[in-house]
């Protein structure tokens, strides 16, 4: 979708759009106010509740305005980081050794909801949806799946020179604690977890790839409906 979509679209992904933002927004908010172990700011999926709600409150912004929105490898890049911080948690880390935190969750409830609800399943859910249903779709390049990788692997060295200057803290996940699994560990869980990344964003270009096609097709099922009820109109006036 871009400036040229119709308003109820613009208005519709708009709305979309500055939910997703302000799921992120108060799920963050939740665990700042109540800080554990470690400071928020540490883990993955705060870093990428942040970033998800400043990108979706541009795209928001943008979307009322008929304009374009941020752009396609910024916009894809936040969608594919709250989906692996969706992933992680809820198919590896609840399941996962209790040898670190595991990442922030507020004891208070906001319309019923925890901020893990706000930050690991609401979040993504949305920002997929907005994927899916408004952004302006085939954009999206294979190389971007190496582009994305980059955050994921500055965020692991981050967390490894913060284990060297503070030896004494907590690592923000169990499969990055070089404590427990050393740097022979370390290095194969980069590798593993950087191949999956990966390709989890050539799915999500490829995804973008289907997702042109798909409304290629609608376009062009349209134009042909309206030439034919033109054609018949021109038929029935000519009678």
């Amino acid at each position: 979708m871009d400036g040229s979509g119709s308003a109820a679209v613009r208005v519709a992904a708009g709305c979309l759009r500055t939910a997703t933002a302000a799921v992120s927004v108060v799920g963050v908010a939740m665990d700042m106010a109540h800080a554990g172990v470690l400071p928020p700011l540490v883990f993955f999926t705060v870093q990428s509740n942040v970033l998800l709600a400043a990108v979706m409150a541009a795209a928001a912004v943008a979307a009322f305005r008929g304009r374009p929105g941020p752009p396609p490898w910024l916009k894809g890049g936040a969608t594919l980081y709250i989906l692996i911080t969706g992933l992680v948690f809820n198919l590896i880390l609840v399941h996962g050794p209790v040898v670190a935190p595991l990442p922030p969750t507020s004891p208070d409830r906001v319309l019923g909801l925890g901020s893990s609800d706000y930050m690991h399943v609401l979040a993504p859910i949305l920002a997929t949806a907005d994927f899916v249903l408004f952004d302006r779709h085939g954009g999206l390049r294979p190389r971007l799946a190496l582009l994305w990788l980059l955050y994921p692997l500055a965020y692991t060295a981050f967390t490894t020179v913060r284990g060297i200057v503070l030896p004494d803290s907590h690592y923000p996940y169990f499969f990055l604690d070089v404590h427990w699994l050393g740097y022979g560990g370390l290095l194969r869980n980069t590798a593993v977890y950087g191949t999956v990344f990966a390709l989890l964003g050539l799915g999500l270009v490829f995804a973008d790839r289907l997702l042109a096609r798909a409304g290629g097709a609608v376009q062009e099922a349209t134009r042909r409906a309206t030439r034919r009820a033109e054609r018949r109109a021109k038929r029935r006036k000519s009678r």
